[in-house]
């Protein structure tokens, strides 16, 4: 017969199995009694809850303790600080927890909490939800010495010891991919937003900027219309400068972030700041504030400053530029540095002419009826027009940037020499709205522009006048002739070393034969090199024209280094035969020397010389004969 206390044991014994049964019914496992099992390698430890679901965290080290909650206005810091959470910072948590993919583990009894970094001085993490019910809590220990691989990642990621301290989830010690510790250093500081504006870059609406020279406002109508300063003046902007602006605004960060009760500032009345900037969001009544003091010593590399949405807290920004910060004089924060220099914006689509006028020779006349090309006009003659300097000179007038504004109200314009313009340009559009700019040279030889019924004189380079030419015949198109081979009969070539080559061309069955002094070469002609002649010398086309005194080409042409003859058939308008024509081009070069820079040229029946470059040159002189 068994036992009274046998009996109860197993009365006992069945309880707790009952307990347990229902339990496990209830709670779909034993996890919280009895642990869960360690989460596999290559899982993530959690994943069941979104980012979204955060809003509270909590982090405590040695002797810290921070809790931090999402508002409307952004992440908020509740202890130690009452200040703003850097958004950074709090994205990183969330993404780091929610990150932590498995890739060993081990029995927390099995471990040295020492070395794993998992003793007194851990880390540990906390997030919560609305309702401030965990989401994830755990111990952040130190990286390990192994890396984690992703196949969507080309480098190697760090790993760190995970200590989960949830309920159910506490005997075991996870090596994890990430790490995060860095963001815990000194004293948690890095979790306190270190950057004056927080703010949707997209959703900016103004920006003002105030110093002892005065006051300068950015503004925009729309998320999607162009800035433009609006005042002291209404100018457009320079895009670039305006994205450095913002940019820099948006990541300006202090070096040190103090309460205000730990710091001095002057009084309000007893100091003029060095700046202010406000920024104003679309959708928003209140201008933010960032008011920035003077440095206490001329040496100083930092400032004070305060923000109106952050009365607590004193920055100390940087006021000359530092590696990987953006400091106060990476700003660009005046009206000349925010204001779009270049000269014009003109719409070259719809461009229908250019007057030309120098001060020192005829006018020339830049016109086009679309599809038809460029037309040049200077006089009573009338050309097809160089493109190539058409683009140098609408590439001046529309990238040229000003180094310098002399003037935004002026009404005397002869101190810039612009009362008698050395160079006028006028553009004309297709709906007759017409641009005017006026060069002037002052006494110092320096260049200025004045855009006709405009009070500003902008300063440029020299080197715009060299980009627009102001000579009729460097107006000519480029081609220096065209040569039909249909009619070509035979090319004469003399290097000036022995006789002349004569090359005979026969077109209907394409085919070369060769003679110098009587003696028929053929057998010696590379048919490849003659015809690649013939292809480059059919549209040849000029690096520039000169003038028809051009003392050193003329000097240079004297002693030619290449002459060649074009023998060709001359045709009616019927392509009937009514004689043969030559036509001789001579080049010699621009120094003495195997690699000058350019050659002259001259062709017999034009009276302009000009030059070509070293490129062509080398292809019109390759010998057609075998080496």
């Amino acid at each position: 017969m068994r036992s009274l206390g046998f009996t109860l044991l197993l009365v006992f014994a069945a309880a707790a199995a009952c307990v347990l049964a229902g339990w496990q019914w209830s709670q779909g496992n034993l996890n919280s009694i009895l642990g869960a099992p360690p989460t596999p390698v290559g899982e993530r430890i959690y994943d069941s809850f979104r980012a979204e679901d955060v809003k509270h965290i909590r982090i405590s080290t040695t002797g810290n303790r921070a809790s931090f909650e999402l508002t409307d206005d952004g992440w908020r810091a509740l202890t130690p600080w009452n200040d703003r959470m850097d958004p950074r910072a709090a994205t990183a948590i969330i993404g780091f927890t929610l990150g932590l993919r498995v890739e060993d583990s081990e029995r927390l009894d099995k471990i040295d909490r020492t070395a794993t970094g998992l003793g007194d001085t851990a880390v540990t993490v906390r997030l919560e939800d609305a309702d401030h019910q965990p989401l994830a809590k755990y111990q952040l220990g130190r990286a390990t010495p192994w890396m984690a691989e992703f196949e969507d990642q080309p480098d190697p990621v760090s790993t760190t010891y995970i200590h989960p301290l949830d309920s159910n989830r506490k005997r075991h010690v996870y090596i994890a991919s990430g790490d995060i510790n860095s963001a815990f250093k000194d004293n948690l500081r890095f979790l306190r937003d270190h950057h004056p504006f927080y703010f949707n870059p997209v959703l900016l609406q103004k920006v003002v900027i105030r110093s002892p020279q005065g006051d300068l406002t950015l503004g925009r109508e729309t998320p999607r219309s162009p800035w433009r300063i609006v005042k002291p003046l209404d100018l457009a902007t320079d895009k670039a400068a305006v994205r450095t602006l913002i940019e820099g605004i948006y990541e300006l960060q202090a070096v040190k972030v103090s309460d205000r009760t730990a710091v001095t500032l002057p009084a309000n009345d007893s100091v003029v700041k060095t700046a202010q900037i406000g920024i104003q969001s679309f959708g928003s009544e209140t201008e933010t504030l960032l008011d920035v003091y003077p440095p206490e010593a001329p040496e100083a590399t930092e400032v004070h400053a305060v923000v109106s949405d952050r009365p607590d807290t004193v920055f100390d920004l940087p006021v000359k530029p530092e590696p990987g910060l953006v400091s106060l004089a990476d700003l660009p924060l005046t009206v000349n540095e925010l204001r779009d220099p270049t000269l014009t914006r003109l719409n070259i689509a719809s461009l229908r002419g250019i007057l030309i006028e120098p001060s020192t020779g005829p006018a020339i006349t830049i016109t086009r009826e679309p599809p038809a090309p460029w037309m040049a006009s200077v006089g009573d003659q009338t050309f097809e027009a160089n493109e190539q300097n058409l683009y140098r000179l609408l590439k001046a007038v529309t990238e040229t940037r000003a180094i310098g504004f002399e003037s935004d109200a002026a009404t005397d314009f002869s101190p810039w020499g612009l009362d008698k313009p050395i160079l006028t340009l006028r553009f004309l559009a297709a709906d007759n709205q017409a641009l005017e700019l006026r060069f002037g040279l002052d006494a110092g030889g320096q260049v200025f522009v004045n855009r006709l019924g405009t009070p500003t004189v902008m300063r440029v380079d020299r080197s715009i006048l060299h980009e627009i030419l102001v000579r009729a015949h460097e107006w000519r198109h480029a081609r220096l002739w065209s040569v039909n081979r249909a009619h070509l009969i035979g090319i004469r070539r003399d290097t000036g070393d022995g006789e002349p080559l004569l090359l005979r061309y026969q077109f209907l069955d394409e085919t070369w034969n060769a003679e110098r002094d009587g003696k028929d070469l053929t057998g010696e002609l590379d048919p490849t090199r003659a015809n690649y002649l013939l292809g480059v010398l059919e549209g040849m086309n000029v690096s520039r024209w000169l003038g028809t005194e051009d003392d050193e080409a003329a000097e240079a042409l004297m002693k030619p280094s290449l002459v060649l003859t074009v023998t060709e058939f001359v045709t009616d308008d019927e392509e009937e035969v009514t004689g043969v024509q030559d036509r001789t081009v001579a080049f010699a070069p621009s120094e003495a020397g195997d690699e000058p820079a350019f050659y002259f040229g001259k062709l017999d029946t034009e009276p302009h010389y000009f030059v070509i470059d070293r490129a062509m040159y080398r292809k019109i002189s390759i010998s057609p004969l075998d080496p």
